[in-house]
C-alpha cells in the first residue's frame, strides 16, 4: 500500500463530518494525511464589495465556530489514528467547487462524503454539494453510505471496455488493498431492439449473443492483466440493474465504478447507471473521474 496519501473529509455539518470521517479513518494508513474540510459560504455583501478574495478565512466568528467543532471532531478519532496526519480547515466559496480545486491542489488520493441524512431522503439523494463535489473532483470520491463503518471486505470493480477502466482499476487498488476484488463488466448485444423489429428471431441472436460474450470476454482478459489476483464476473443485461444483483450476491460492501460524467451545461449530471446507483446501491460506492 502507497503511503504519504492525502484523504479530504468534506465535513457539511458535525453529523455528516463523523460518518465520513469514520470512513476515511478506516481507508487511511501509517504516515496518511486527512483534512478535515468544511466550507463557509461567501455572503454577497462582501462579494460586492470586494470580488471573490482569498479562499482561506479565520475572521467571521462562523468560521471560528466551525473551527471548533471540526477540532473536536479530529480529536475524536480512533485509537489508532496516532499514526495519521490529522488537520482540520476551512475554507470559504461554493463547498462543492472549492473542495474540488482543493482537492486538485494538494494531489488528494480521495475525497470522502456522507450520504444524505438518516431516514428517505439518504436513500433517495446526496445533496446539491456531494453531487456538485462528484461532478468536479478531480480524484475518487468515496460516498459513505453504509452506517456500520467497518474495514471493506468485498469489492466491486464494475468497468466498461473504455479508457476509464484502468482509472477504475488503478483506484481500486490504490484504495482496496485489503479487499477481495470482483472485476465486473456488464455486456449487451448493441442494437438488440432494433433487429427484433427487423424481424430477426430469438435463435437468430443466439450466434450474435455469442460473440458478443466472446469480444468481451478477449477485452476482459488484457484488463485481468492489470489486477491478477480479482475474480471476473461477466454478466448481461442492464447495468445498473447487473451490479445491484452482483453486490447483494456476494454481500459487497463496496463498489468502485467510473462517475461517467454528463454534460458540461449542467453541473449536476453524471451517467444514468451512476446515478442510478448514487440513488439505489445498499453499499459505499467510489466513483473514480
Amino acid at each position: 500500500m502507497s503511503t504519504n496519501r492525502s484523504f479530504i473529509v468534506a465535513a457539511r455539518d458535525l453529523y455528516s463530518g463523523r460518518s465520513a470521517f469514520e470512513r476515511a479513518l478506516r481507508l487511511a494508513g501509517a504516515g496518511d494525511r486527512i483534512i478535515l474540510v468544511h466550507v463557509k459560504s461567501k455572503s454577497l455583501l462582501p462579494q460586492l464589495g470586494e470580488g471573490e478574495g482569498p479562499a482561506i478565512s479565520n475572521a467571521a466568528p462562523s468560521v471560528g465556530v466551525a473551527k471548533t467543532w471540526l477540532d473536536e471532531l479530529a480529536q475524536s478519532g480512533a485509537p489508532n489514528s496516532s499514526d495519521l496526519a490529522i488537520e482540520t480547515l476551512v475554507l470559504e466559496g461554493k463547498p462543492g467547487t472549492v473542495i474540488s480545486d482543493y482537492a486538485r491542489q494538494i494531489g488528494a488520493s480521495a475525497i470522502v462524503v456522507a450520504a444524505h441524512r438518516e431516514g428517505i431522503m439518504r436513500a433517495m439523494m446526496l445533496g446539491s454539494t456531494a453531487l456538485r463535489i462528484l461532478r468536479f473532483a478531480p480524484c475518487p470520491v468515496v460516498v459513505a453510505r453504509e452506517s456500520n463503518v467497518s474495514e471493506y471486505q468485498s469489492a466491486v470493480v464494475a468497468v466498461d471496455l473504455d479508457p476509464a477502466a484502468a482509472r477504475v482499476i488503478t483506484a481500486a487498488q490504490n484504495l482496496l488493498p485489503k479487499a477481495e476484488l470482483t472485476l465486473l463488466h456488464i455486456y449487451r448485444l448493441v442494437g438488440e431492439g432494433q433487429m427484433r423489429l427487423s424481424g430477426l428471431t430469438e435463435q437468430d441472436l443466439v450466434p450474435l449473443r455469442q460473440q458478443a460474450l466472446a469480444d468481451a470476454e478477449r477485452e476482459m482478459a488484457q484488463l485481468r492483466a492489470q489486477i491478477p489476483l480479482a475474480k471476473v464476473s461477466l454478466e448481461s443485461g442492464f447495468a445498473g440493474s447487473a451490479i445491484l444483483e452482483l453486490i447483494l450476491r456476494q454481500h459487497s460492501n463496496v463498489l468502485v465504478i467510473s462517475q461517467h460524467r454528463g454534460s458540461q451545461l449542467e453541473e449536476r449530471t453524471l451517467g444514468s447507471v451512476t446515478q442510478f446507483l448514487l440513488y439505489h446501491c445498499p453499499c459505499d460506492l467510489i466513483l473514480v473521474p
